[in-house]
């Protein structure tokens, strides 16, 4: 999959915008243990997916014709599809961290919230 930026670069701008989105996810996630604890927690979640959401969508574009077509169409599927599959890692670190899973939204939402990322990085990239 040539051609995709630093890895450097990807963990670096993972990391910031998981800390953004874990700050947000501090404040929508029940409380459980000390605040510095609970953002750990909550930037483990959103670091799932904007880590991990963005080599779902490097897979993705190494599909022919994606950029073609229905290949737009299928992209998004993909990224739902990818956001499950980040939604149920993230799911386990929460378990491992000794927290309910009662406290996260569905699994459906996993695939919900990388399709609304994505666009959100897409229409960045684009302007």
């Amino acid at each position: 999959m040539g051609g995709g930026e630093p890895f450097l670069k990807t963990l670096t701008r993972s990391t910031v915008v998981a800390g953004a989105l874990g700050i947000v996810f501090l404040l929508a996630f029940p409380r459980h243990a000390s605040l510095a604890s609970d953002f750990v927690d909550a930037f483990t979640v959103a670091f799932c997916f904007t880590f991990l959401g963005h080599y779902v969508d490097r897979l993705l574009l190494a599909l022919p014709g994606i950029r073609a077509g229905v290949g737009p169409v299928v992209r998004v599927v993909g990224w739902f599809a990818g956001g499950l599959w980040c939604g149920v890692i993230a799911r386990w670190l929460w378990m491992q961290y000794g927290r309910d899973l009662g406290e996260l939204p569905g699994l459906i939402w996993g695939g919900v919230f990388l399709v609304i990322l994505e666009l959100v990085a897409r229409r960045r990239e684009a302007a």
